[in-house]
């Protein structure tokens, strides 16, 4: 229906050019009509090549695959080479009692590779888990119940998965020892997709966990590829996530229960970029700067007879002179900020 408000639209500035005093009054369409306005288009637009068959076909598929948004994609026959991650990306002690765990992936092997994790740090020392999930999803939606299921007791039904033509599958906790009690906090942002926003839609929803971040990808379906004639392939989603209280999260997201803006650029090149294994405590901690003082400041500030007796000194002579600017990561640093005041109110 969006093509064909945009045709109506365009139809009615033609004819209002002829010479009518006031805007055509509006006309009702359905679909039995796009026949006639592509006709009434060829015949009045200034180019009517432009809407030639293949020209109108291409651009109402264009329309259809607007409209859907993440719902349907035409990918490559040949996609593009991809690194291959590791499942943990990054563990990191905050202080004496706070895990930090980036995932690189969700993938069969996350869970285990996770249990490892967990068992070099005695469970009962930690007060917060952060479970970062930016730039992190997958395809497969049992890798996320998984791993969800290291956090929610066994036999806590997770979410479903269904769809119009499929039989719904349903997805449970069923791990032996899960972390049940300390406080977990889970750091999603935009390009947060698939199964990794299952796994943060989940956890919030059984109220294991508080979700820092950005709303997610909204791409939490499953997704069949069907062959076209050229050669490609449409990505069509065939089934969604449905949480246990009926919520779906395809294709809104999954919405932080603690928003924390972060421009995306910025935000890839401090957990992806370079550095990201070896400054995560830099990016969490507020940069300090000094502005360098010249003569002429220091003339201006205690007068010319002041300055020949003031004694040296490194402290500034104004406290103008000192920048304070705020952490480089401020998503993770609202999320350690959270769990730091729970660990204050439970002492």
């Amino acid at each position: 229906m969006r093509i064909l408000a945009s045709l109506l639209a365009a139809m009615g500035v033609l004819l209002a050019q002829e010479g009518a005093p006031r805007p055509a009054a509006p006309v009702t369409l359905d679909m039995t009509n796009l026949s006639a306005v592509v006709s009434v288009l060829r015949e009045h637009y200034v180019e009517p090549s432009a809407l030639a068959d293949r020209q109108v076909n291409a651009a109402a598929v264009r329309g259809v695959l607007n409209h859907l948004g993440a719902g349907a994609k035409i990918v490559e026959a040949k996609p593009a080479r991809k690194t291959i991650t590791p499942e943990i990306a990054k563990t990191e002690m905050l202080g004496d009692d706070i895990l930090y765990i980036r995932l690189g992936r969700l993938s069969k092997d996350t869970a285990a590779a996770l249990d490892g994790e967990m068992k070099a740090r005695p469970r009962d020392k930690l007060h917060g888990i952060i479970l970062d999930l930016r730039f992190v999803g997958g395809g497969d939606f049992a890798d996320a119940a998984q791993v969800a299921g290291r956090f929610l007791a066994k036999g806590a039904k997770l979410f479903v998965l269904a769809g119009p033509t499929r039989p719904p599958r349903t997805f449970t906790a069923s791990f032996d020892n899960p972390c049940t009690d300390t406080p977990l906090i889970v750091v999603v942002n935009r390009e947060t997709f698939g199964s990794a926003e299952a796994l943060a839609a989940t956890l919030s929803h059984h109220q294991r966990a508080a979700v820092v971040g950005n709303t997610t990808a909204g791409e939490a379906c499953e997704r069949a590829e069907l062959p076209l004639s050229d050669g490609r392939k449409l990505a069509l989603a065939v089934s969604q996530i449905v949480l246990p209280d009926g919520r779906k999260i395809f294709p809104r997201g999954v919405e932080p229960d603690v928003p924390v803006k972060l421009d995306l650029e910025k935000e890839r090149k401090l957990v992806l970029g370079p550095d990201a294994q070896k400054n995560l405590r830099a990016s969490l901690e507020p940069k300090v700067s000094r502005r360098r003082v010249n003569e002429a400041e220091l003339v201006r500030v205690f007068g010319p007879d002041d300055n020949k007796s003031a004694p040296a000194s490194e402290e500034e002579p104004h406290t103008g002179n000192i920048k304070v600017e705020q952490p480089a990561d401020v998503v993770l640093t609202r999320a350690l900020d959270i769990l730091k005041g729970l660990r204050a109110l439970r002492r």
